[in-house]
């Protein structure tokens, strides 16, 4: 085997390697992120008392 080949192997294995590692650092730390104690909490309100102001908002801004 010459030194290309050598180092082509090497190189290919580092690489590997590398990404193998990325990849289960970041399956753990979604695994973390899914099994953490935070929550989001909303507001929810029912589509009969729903008001938008958003057009009112948008008037007064362009005044």
């Amino acid at each position: 085997m010459n030194y290309k080949t050598k180092s082509l192997i090497y190189f290919s294995c580092f690489v590997a390697a590398s990404v193998s590692y990325y990849l289960i650092e970041q399956h753990d730390e979604f695994q973390n992120q899914l099994n953490s104690q935070n929550y989001v909490e909303t507001h929810f309100e029912d589509a009969d008392e729903y008001t938008d102001d958003s057009e009112k908002n948008l008037e007064e801004k362009l005044k």
